[in-house]
């Protein structure tokens, strides 16, 4: 070929991409294991504390009944008497209905404004005996936070599938 002018083909550079990928990966997971070792440092005794503390609320509990022989007559295992503090004394419910009326009481108490935390300083004064279908009505008056008293009308009727039905409204 005379005449003609021979250039060379430059050859495209190669790329390190996948160098670049695995370097980037690798470091990746340095960072990932390196954050995962200071959550263990920093939070490893935060978490062993909550342990620690459920493991002795746990170990504190009154030791359960065992299930009865009968199943169909639970009344063969008495249930374990709670605290007088945790739930307010008096009324006409047991210890377990007074803990469900607690609890909306409680809640009818916050949302009224009063922090009522106190159990044992709660009143419960029975305002109708039982009917002939069973339904009964409490007045409960709880001390508030800031020492000031709220009561509630609580209306308790049996209901048709067992169990007791609760309302519960500030009196007026």
């Amino acid at each position: 070929m005379e005449g003609s002018q021979f250039t060379p083909v430059e050859q495209p550079k190669k790329a390190n991409t996948g160098k670049i990928i695995a370097i980037v990966v690798v470091v990746l997971l340095c960072c990932c294991c390196l954050a995962i070792a200071a959550v263990f440092l920093f939070m490893g005794p935060a978490v062993g504390n909550v342990y620690s503390s459920v493991n002795q609320q746990l170990t504190a509990m009154p030791e359960l009944p065992s299930m009865p022989a009968d199943p169909s007559n639970p009344s063969d295992v008495p249930m374990p008497a709670l605290p007088s503090n945790l739930i307010p004394q008096g009324g006409l419910g047991d210890d377990l209905l007074r803990t469900n009326t607690w609890g909306y009481v409680v809640t009818a108490a916050a949302v009224s404004g009063c922090a009522a935390t106190d159990a044992s300083q709660t009143a419960i004064e029975v305002l109708q005996e039982p009917d002939s279908s069973g339904a009964w009505k409490e007045q409960w008056t709880v001390t508030c936070g800031d020492g000031s008293n709220k009561s509630f009308d609580v209306s308790f009727t049996p209901s048709p599938g067992g169990g007791t039905d609760l309302s519960v409204t500030e009196s007026k």
